[in-house]
C-alpha cells in the first residue's frame, strides 16, 4: 500500500509539469520536421520549374536555328539557280556576239576549250564510285578504315588511267585547278568541305572504269575484314557531271604570269 508521502510525491506540481511538457516537445519536433519537408517540396518544385523553363527555352532556340538553317538553304538554292541562269544568259550573249561578227569558228573553238577545261556540264556513260568509312568506325580504330584525301587521289588516278573524260566528287567538278586536302574529318575540294560518303562520278567506258577500281590491289586490301573500307562501284548508262563551279574565279589559280611582247 502506498503511503501518503508516496502519493504526495507522485502528484507533485513538478511531476505534472514534466509529463505535460513531453507532448509539447514532440509537437515541436514534428512541426519542425513538417516544415523541413514542406520547404524541401517547395524548393524541389521551384527547381523543377526552372529546369523545365530552361528546357523549353533550349527547345525554342533549337527550333529557331533549324528554321534559320532552312531559310538559308532555300536562299542558297535560289542564288544557285539565279547564278546558273545568269551564266547561261552570258554564254548566249557571247555566242550571239561572235556569230554576228562572223567569228563562228572562234566560237566553236571557245566551246571546245570550255568543255576540255571543265567549264560546261557533260553527260554520258560512266560509273558511280562510292568510298566511305568503315561502318561504326570509332576513334582508335585502324586509320586505314577511313577515307583520306590520298584515297580520293588514288581513285582519280586509276580512273584517269582508264581514260575517264571527266570527274566530280560529291557534286563538285574536279579539274586541273582542283586540289584535295584533309581538314580534320573532312576533305576540301574546290574550297568546299566534303564529308563521307564520297561519291565520285567518272565519265567514260563503264567496263574499263569499273575494272580499274575492282582490280586495284590497294582498294582490295582496304576492303578486307578488319579494315572494311567501303568501296562500291556502280555502272551507269548516263551520268551527269556539273560544270566547274569556280570558272569565273579561275584567276586565283593563276600566278607568276608574264606578258610576252611578240
Amino acid at each position: 500500500m502506498k503511503t501518503q508521502t508516496d502519493q504526495d510525491i507522485n502528484t507533485s506540481p513538478s511531476s505534472r509539469k514534466s509529463h505535460s511538457a513531453r507532448p509539447r516537445n514532440r509537437q515541436r519536433v514534428l512541426l519542425f520536421v513538417l516544415m523541413l519537408a514542406f520547404g524541401w517540396i517547395i524548393m524541389s518544385h521551384i527547381t523543377s520549374v526552372g529546369v523545365s523553363q530552361d528546357r523549353r527555352d533550349l527547345s525554342d532556340r533549337i527550333r529557331q536555328r533549324q528554321e534559320d538553317l532552312r531559310l538559308y538553304e532555300e536562299q542558297h538554292a535560289t542564288l544557285l539557280r539565279e547564278n546558273e541562269q545568269l551564266q547561261q544568259k552570258k554564254e548566249g550573249l557571247i555566242q550571239e556576239l561572235l556569230i554576228s561578227e562572223g567569228h563562228d569558228e572562234l566560237f566553236a573553238d571557245l566551246e571546245k576549250i570550255r568543255v576540255l577545261a571543265g567549264f560546261t556540264e557533260v553527260s554520258g556513260p560512266g560509273i558511280i564510285l562510292t568510298l566511305d568509312d568503315k561502318p561504326g568506325f570509332k576513334i582508335g580504330d585502324n586509320e586505314d578504315s577511313i577515307v583520306h584525301d590520298t584515297d580520293l587521289k588514288h581513285a582519280l588516278d586509276l580512273l584517269l588511267g582508264a581514260d575517264a573524260a571527266a570527274f566530280s566528287i560529291n557534286g563538285n567538278r574536279f579539274v586541273n585547278a582542283s586540289d584535295l586536302k584533309c581538314i580534320g574529318l573532312t576533305i576540301r575540294c574546290n574550297q568546299q568541305r566534303l564529308s563521307p560518303p564520297y561519291v565520285i562520278l567518272a565519265l567514260g567506258d563503264p567496263a574499263r572504269l569499273s575494272e580499274a577500281i575492282e582490280h586495284d590491289q590497294t582498294f582490295n586490301f582496304r576492303r578486307m575484314p578488319g579494315i572494311d573500307l567501303v568501296v562500291k562501284v556502280q555502272k551507269s548508262d548516263r551520268i551527269v557531271i556539273p560544270a566547274y563551279a569556280e570558272s569565273d574565279n579561275i584567276d586565283q589559280y593563276i600566278d607568276m604570269l608574264e606578258v610576252v611582247n611578240s
